[in-house]
């Protein structure tokens, strides 16, 4: 597995890391370790799914909720989400 660059330096964990370590688990068929890993990252799936979706399938881009995805305010949110979210699994 590749390490993650911030834990590494700083012993601080990033919105991201559990990622490599759930889709293992996943893939072992641990459900529950799948999402003790990183439980914000899975809630957010749909939406990094629909990002890609209307990257590959140019069409899709014309669908509202794809267009909602690309908005500012999907943007911002999901940034605002994954902040918060770094910032309070290294308080916990």
């Amino acid at each position: 597995m590749l390490p993650c660059p911030l834990y590494t330096f700083t012993h601080l964990q990033c919105p991201f890391c559990g990622v490599q370590r759930g889709l293992i688990a996943l893939l072992h068929g641990d459900v529950a370790a799948w999402w003790h890993y990183n439980p914000v990252v899975w809630l957010l799936l749909p939406y990094f799914i629909v990002l890609v979706a209307g990257e590959v399938h140019r069409p899709w881009q014309e669908n509202r909720v794809v267009r909602w995805c690309y908005s500012n305010r999907a943007i911002f949110s999901v940034a605002g989400l994954l902040l918060a979210w770094g910032i309070v699994r290294n308080l916990i």
